[in-house]
């Protein structure tokens, strides 16, 4: 069962996509359960035929574990990248290490991606980017359907 501010969030960024808005951002204090509402948003657009496939991108191999465990449990079935699954969690390092196949067959399909911890990116323009937000900029920015964006730090 959700709480009242995980459905109330879901409600948003559902109302939010629809009006053909893409981007939604969420911030909730850590331990407040982003990961299940992301992983029940994504769900939803998917049973609503609006998704295909859902990208996780974390700042840590622990975070992403984290956010792999709770998309397998809310979809029944491994979220590993592997045939079958319906998407991948993986860290913001492995962005730049993702061949060009990769993003080739992404484009095929209707993508959610869910960037957690999200603070730890910055930039709008590749040349005042960090790293990471330099990859999500060249490699995700034109080929997500959706993004959600996900922080537990208040500032």
């Amino acid at each position: 069962m959700l709480r009242t501010w995980q459905g109330e969030c879901i409600d948003k960024a559902l109302k939010k996509y629809c009006s053909g808005q893409p981007h939604f951002f969420c911030q909730a204090t850590p331990g407040a359960g982003k990961s299940i509402m992301a992983a029940t948003l994504a769900n939803t657009l998917l049973n609503k035929g609006m998704i295909d496939l859902i990208l996780c991108f974390s700042p840590s191999v622990a975070v992403a574990d984290g956010m792999r465990a709770t998309f397998s449990i809310t979809f029944n079935c491994p979220f590993n990248g592997s045939l079958g699954s319906i998407g991948q969690s993986l860290t913001y390092q492995s962005i730049q290490y993702l061949g060009d196949d990769f993003w080739r067959t992404i484009k095929k399909y209707r993508l959610l991606v869910v960037f957690d911890e999200i603070h730890h990116c910055s930039g709008d323009e590749p040349d005042r980017a960090n790293i990471w937000g330099q990859q999500i900029l060249a490699r995700i920015q034109g080929v997500a359907t959706y993004t959600l964006a996900l922080s537990g730090t208040p500032w």
